[in-house]
Formats: structure tokens, C-alpha cells, sequence
């Protein structure tokens, strides 16, 4: 085990030299970065920063996301050495908002499955996950305050899972992906982590102006526990942190209640990995033709399976979305719910050989809705625990402001 990185109180700004002293004392070992600036470049940057609501933050930048200062080499050989002259449309607004970028963080192979160098830094036998490696596990070492990351299924909430740090994936479209390489259009999402959900809201108003809304005025949050289609896959350490995480939102004031599959979800799954594998194969279609020996064989088989994904069986699938998008905005409104509480991932960290399974991730990020993941404790091993929270499409501000009441109750429970 290595030894628990330093934390915060909620909303502490921390020193610059700090971090920096984290980052050089535990990279050796986490490798969360693929490069970062030096302390004189930052001292520069930090005096130079915006006086904004992100003034003298450090921030992680996932390397599938341009910056300026770096280049943007998506974890692939292919683009070893490629630089931009500018920064995506979410670097420049954290910059503009006083954010200090400390570097870029490590991703998996094109964001997608591929494990990147990064190990998780409760256990360096242990995965952080992906494809936001290196975002979380700089967040969740003491590195940075926040990181970006990007989720096309699973690639903020499981990180943040198997890291134990807050992940936020806002609702899809929300936040502009210029510069951003795509993955899936129809899904792919900036998101971020943080160590609370307090710095998740702020980061949420800097890029958005959307300032963390509430529920209606004095009642309970209501939400919904959700075992999902998938809960055959939650070990058995996710049913108990589940259960647990109910009981206590529930002694807390909440007004919890069971819910019994949805329907209106049967085949979303399914759907999702029918339009993801479609676009895929024809986001990468220059790479396929020109750097075929450059992609790894997970990623080669995978283009090949998109090949034979038919033409009718895909508009079924969209049109199997767009009706399930729909029916859960109304089912979300005609029950009063706030959010529903489902897992964010089937277990603890897995070991370091894979970066775990995104099943518990894929329906929600189909249907677009806002997503965050809160630590609730330690499983097996003393690896992170927690619960992951969704809720209205574009109701970012009210789930955050769920999100912030569920972490104090989590918190202040035994």
C-alpha cells in the first residue's frame, strides 16, 4: 500500500509548493502525468493567473483534451509529438477563470480500453481506472485540485470509484468539446474531478455560469435506489455500500425509496454499445487507413466488430435512445425524484492488468444526464467504496446541490 495523500477541508485553496512537493515525492510511482511544467514555469502561470473563481487552482488535463502549452499525443503513438497552438474551449475557460494547468494527465489508448501506466494511489498494484487515469489519480494523490477528464461510458465515474474522489460527468452538451478528440459524438462529455463536491459545483459555475441550484424549498431530497438491469455484475462489497449508503441518506432526512427495474430502460444498454461501436469505427476511420500497425490489437478487433454492425439495426438503436431519453425525463418528473442512487462501479479498484468495467456507467451516459460519484467509504483491501448519483438532464445545478447534502449526511455518519 502506499500512503494516503494529504486532504483538504472542503474549499481549502491549496499552495502551489504543496502540490508540487506531492506530485515530485508519489509520481514515480502513481505516473500520472505524461508531462508537466517545471516550478519556475508555474510560479509564472500562478502570478499571472486571472484573479477568477478558479484563481491559484492546479489543474490536471486529461491528454485527449488540447492545450496550448503541451501537446496532445490521445495515449497512441500515432500521435506522438502532435501539438496545437491553442486550447480546447474548456482549458481556455478554466485559464480564463484563474486556473493554474499543472500539465497532462495520463489517458488510456484513444480513451478507450488500452491501460495507461497510472496506478491507483491507494494500492500501486491496483488500477485508477480509465480511460481518465491520470486525472483521477493525480486528484486523488494530492497533486492537483481538479482535473479534466472525458466519459463516452464510464471514463469519469469509474475512475473516480476506484480513486475515491468525486467525479462529475454533466449532462451531454452542456460543456463545448472543441479541441476535445472525439471518441463518440453521441456520448463523449468533458467532466472533472475533485475532492468535494463543493469544488465540483464551483468548477461547474466557472465553465457553465450555472451557480449549484437546490431541491424545492425546506423538503427532503427524494431519490430513488436503483440496483439497475446490470446488478448481477456488483460484487458483493458494491451491494453492501449500497445498501449502507440508503440507510444513512435515509436517517439523514432523505426520502429514500426502492425502485424496481425500469422498464422504459430495457435495451438502452444494448443500444448504446450498438451506436458506440458504429462511431468508433468511423471516428478512427484516417487511423484505421494510415496507422493500422500503430492501433492496439484490443482496439483492432474491436474497429472490426464495428464493421459489422448493419445500417437498420443501428437506427433501431437511436431510435431506441432518443424514446428512452424521453420516457425517463418523464418518468424522473411524474415520480418527484431528485436523483437516483445506483453503483459506480462492480466492485473495489481490480488489479492493474485491466481498467475495470464501465457497466454500471453506459445506460446513463446514453441517455445524457448528468452523473457523480461520491466516496462512501473502503471495501476489500481498504480500497474506495461508493455510490453514484444521476439526475434530470440538464438539472446539473439541483443533482450537485443533492450531491452536496448526500456527501455531508455520508460523511457524518459512523
Amino acid at each position: 500500500m502506499t500512503n494516503e495523500p494529504p486532504t483538504p477541508q472542503p474549499g481549502e485553496l491549496l499552495r502551489l509548493p504543496e502540490e508540487l512537493a506531492v506530485l515530485a515525492e508519489r509520481d514515480a510511482v502513481v505516473r500520472a502525468w505524461v508531462a508537466h511544467h517545471d516550478a519556475r514555469t508555474l510560479e509564472q502561470a500562478h502570478t499571472g493567473a486571472p484573479d477568477g473563481m478558479l484563481g491559484g487552482w492546479t489543474l490536471g488535463v486529461k491528454d485527449v483534451i488540447d492545450t496550448a502549452d503541451f501537446g496532445t499525443e490521445r495515449g497512441s503513438p500515432i500521435y506522438r509529438g502532435r501539438r496545437t497552438d491553442n486550447d480546447a474551449a474548456c482549458v481556455a475557460m478554466a485559464r480564463r477563470a484563474g486556473a493554474v494547468v499543472i500539465g497532462k494527465t495520463t489517458t488510456t489508448e484513444f480513451a478507450l480500453f488500452t491501460p495507461a501506466a497510472t496506478t491507483n494511489p491507494h494500492d500501486a498494484t491496483r488500477t485508477p481506472g480509465g480511460s481518465s487515469s491520470g486525472s483521477a489519480a493525480a486528484v486523488a494523490a494530492g497533486m492537483v485540485r481538479a482535473a479534466f477528464g472525458t466519459q463516452t461510458v464510464g471514463s469519469v465515474i469509474r475512475p473516480a470509484a476506484y480513486c475515491g474522489v468525486v467525479g462529475f460527468k454533466p449532462t451531454h452538451g452542456l460543456v463545448p468539446l472543441a479541441g476535445v478528440g472525439s471518441l463518440a459524438p453521441s456520448f463523449d462529455t468533458v467532466g472533472w474531478f475533485t475532492r468535494d463536491v463543493a469544488d465540483t459545483a464551483t468548477v461547474l459555475q466557472a465553465l457553465s455560469g450555472i451557480e449549484a441550484g437546490s431541491t424545492a424549498a425546506d423538503r427532503a431530497p427524494r431519490i430513488g435506489v436503483y440496483r439497475s438491469h446490470q446488478w448481477g455484475s456488483a460484487d458483493p462489497e458494491t451491494e453492501i455500500a449500497l445498501v449502507e449508503a440508503a440507510t444513512r441518506l435515509e436517517a439523514a432526512g432523505f426520502e429514500v425509496t426502492e425502485r424496481e427495474p425500469l422498464r422504459h430502460l430495457d435495451g438502452v444498454f444494448e443500444a448504446a454499445d450498438t451506436v458506440l461501436h458504429h462511431e468508433v469505427a468511423r471516428v478512427f476511420a484516417w487511423e484505421r487507413d494510415h496507422h493500422w500497425d500503430l492501433i492496439s490489437p484490443l482496439l483492432q478487433r474491436m474497429l472490426g466488430n464495428a464493421d459489422r454492425v448493419d445500417a437498420a439495426v443501428l437506427v433501431e438503436a437511436r431510435l431506441l435512445l432518443d424514446q428512452a431519453t424521453h420516457a425517463h425525463t418523464e418518468y424522473l418528473r411524474a415520480e418527484g425524484l431528485d436523483a437516483i442512487v445506483t453503483p459506480s462501479a462492480p466492485g473495489v479498484a481490480p488489479p492493474i492488468e485491466t481498467t475495470g468495467n464501465s457497466v454500471f456507467n453506459r445506460t446513463w451516459t446514453a441517455l445524457g444526464v448528468p452523473c457523480v460519484h461520491l466516496p462512501t467509504g473502503s471495501g476489500p483491501l481498504g480500497l474506495p467504496l461508493g455510490i453514484q448519483l444521476t439526475g434530470h438532464r440538464w438539472g446539473d445545478a439541483a443533482l450537485l446541490h443533492v450531491a452536496s447534502r448526500a456527501e455531508r449526511a455520508l460523511e457524518a455518519s459512523p
